[in-house]
Formats: C-alpha cells, structure tokens, sequence
C-alpha cells in the first residue's frame, strides 16, 4: 500500500513559510536545516546548489509538508495559480473553519472566497482557497459535523 509521505514547497523565505505552515497545521516544526553537497546537487538537478530544508509535521499521522528555500537555484518565480497546468496546491483538513479563516485574516492571509459546500467525492465538506506567503494556494476542508444520533 502506499500512502503521501509529504509534500514539498520551494518558498521564498524558509522562516515566514515555516510559521504560516506550523500555525495553520499546528504541527510539530523539524528544522530548518542547510543542505548542500555533491548528493543535493545530484538529487536536485541543480549543481553547486544551497537548500534550506524544513518540514511541518500534522500533529494526527505521518504525513508533512516540506518547505525548500533554494540558494544558487534557479531565479524564476512561478505564478502557482490552480488554472496553470503543472501548478499544485495542498489541502489541510480543519475543523472550525470560520474560526480559522478568522484568525488567518486577521494575521493579512488572504482568502481567494468565500467557501462552499463541495459535491461529490467530498459531498458536504466546506472547502476554501488561502493564499501561503509565496501566493501557493493552500486548501481548507472542513468536514461535514455528523448528525446526532437517537437517543445519544
């Protein structure tokens, strides 16, 4: 079987990233570290290149997100919108949307709209676009609350 081990970012600024990823996750912060060396140059593609690794652990189950800062990589600055082919976004399940979104605005995060209610396959979960620090969009799904059962 297998399972997203973690998904990778390349940012702009590894600390503001790491804060927006750890607070929005409420994760366990590992790192930053500084990566370089003939085995990153090989396994990056980039030759004499300086990373910045870091991750943010979700606080229930193994799976992370890993922010790379690049020094000595390339100097271009993708536009991550969802309508570019190749463009990916990360979807972090929450709960208390409003709340959150709340907190996000208040701390500049901005929202690309209002969230709706999604159909199927995720029928009934609340789902929004925010934007991350480097403009990466950054999915929230809320799940639908379960009903109350008889006699509970």
């Amino acid at each position: 079987m297998s399972t997203v081990h973690h998904v990778g970012i390349t940012v702009s600024d590894i600390e503001r990233s790491l804060d927006f990823y750890a607070d929005l996750l409420g994760g366990e912060r590992l790192g930053p570290w500084r990566r370089s060396g003939p085995r990153i140059d090989a396994v990056t593609g980039h030759p004499g290149v300086v990373v910045h690794q870091a991750f943010v652990r979700a606080p229930e189950g193994t799976t992370m997100v890993e922010l790379l800062q690049y020094e000595n990589g390339s100097t271009t600055v993708l536009d991550p919108d969802n309508g570019h082919v190749g463009a990916a976004h990360v979807a972090i399940t929450v709960t208390g949307l409003d709340a959150i979104l709340a907190g996000l605005r208040e701390r500049g995060v901005e929202q690309v709209s209002d969230p709706i209610v999604a159909s199927e396959p995720l029928a009934g979960h609340r789902c929004v676009y925010v934007l991350d620090p480097d403009r990466v969009r950054v999915e929230l799904v809320e799940p639908p609350v379960a009903p109350a059962r008889a006699g509970s």
